[in-house]
């Protein structure tokens, strides 16, 4: 009987020991899983806070940059209002036009004309005096092409001074692709002269000057192939391969992007009269950098 009751009392202490080393383990376990528990629920709540921060921060991000939008926005308007006030006060010049007939020119006469540099060593005094032009044709190629818009604005000690402006009427219907760039449809064109009228009216306007343009060789050779013979002994300067020269490796060439490099606002971009009046005052700039002169401060001491 002693022995029953002694079997009885060690099965007794193992199953107590059993009992409670289960019961340990179960807490434990219990306790790891609350730790990872509470380990993932403040991942989550990190994560959700991380995330409502940089929510917040892009927001603020995003009203910054249309904050800053705007104020270029309204930056460009008044600058482009400035520019576009300069030009629209230039007095126009008077074009008389004339029944002299003028025939068309082969492209391949002027193909390889050459356009002038500027050095430190060009004299002031010769390129002080010039004249800016600026087309609008009816396509690319100047052989099956017309001139819709011609534009010159006259610059006398760097400063404009008259203008010479007006459509013209092509041989054909302005393609719908031009007209989308630059505005100019076959109404606008309908009661304006023909190019040979005004051949007469433009040599006079621009005397014995010489030319400044962007992308010169294009203009140059539709003014040539419409029958400006003049042209071909011009002295022209082309201040698209002078920004090449003097602004190396700028990401683009357009003249509106290298005319802003200059803190020039162009406002009605392909419009001939305000292209020209950029393309003078961006000639300017260039003069400026190449020879290391401010022309304000040199027109002052005159």
């Amino acid at each position: 009987m002693e022995k029953i009751i002694f079997f009885g009392l060690i099965i007794t202490i193992i199953a107590v020991v059993y009992i409670k080393k289960i019961l340990k383990d179960r807490k434990a376990a219990e306790e790891e899983r609350n730790f990872k528990e509470t380990v993932r629920l403040d991942k989550e709540k990190r994560k959700n806070e991380v995330e409502h921060e940089k929510k917040i921060y892009e927001e603020h991000l995003l009203k910054e940059h249309k904050q800053a939008s705007k104020k270029r926005e309204e930056f460009l308007n008044q600058k482009r209002a400035e520019f576009k006030s300069v030009v629209d006060n230039i007095p126009l010049c008077e074009i008389q036009l004339s029944d002299e007939k003028h025939n068309r020119n082969p492209e391949i006469i002027i193909v390889d004309k050459e356009y002038k540099n500027i050095t430190k060593s060009t004299p002031i005094n010769k390129i002080k005096d010039f004249i800016a032009i600026d087309t609008e044709t009816t396509g690319l190629k100047t052989g099956g092409n017309d001139i819709i818009q011609l534009s010159a604005i006259k610059f006398k000690n760097f400063q404009p001074i008259s203008a010479f402006n007006t459509y013209i009427k092509p041989r054909k219907a302005i393609p719908k692709e031009v007209t989308d760039i630059n505005g100019i449809t076959d109404d606008m064109v309908e009661t304006a002269p023909r190019f040979y009228q005004i051949i007469n009216s433009f040599n006079g306007f621009i005397e014995d000057l010489p030319l400044v343009a962007h992308n010169a060789p294009f203009d140059i050779k539709h003014l040539y192939v419409n029958g400006l013979d003049s042209i071909e002994n011009k002295i022209v300067y082309d201040t698209l391969s002078l920004c090449r020269r003097t602004y190396k490796d700028y990401y683009s060439y357009k003249l509106a992007d290298i005319c802003e490099l200059n803190n020039i606002y162009i406002c009605n971009a392909h419009n001939s009269l305000y292209d020209c009046y950029a393309a003078g005052e961006l000639f300017k700039c260039i003069i400026e950098d190449r020879k290391e002169i401010d022309i304000a401060a040199l027109m002052t001491t005159e």
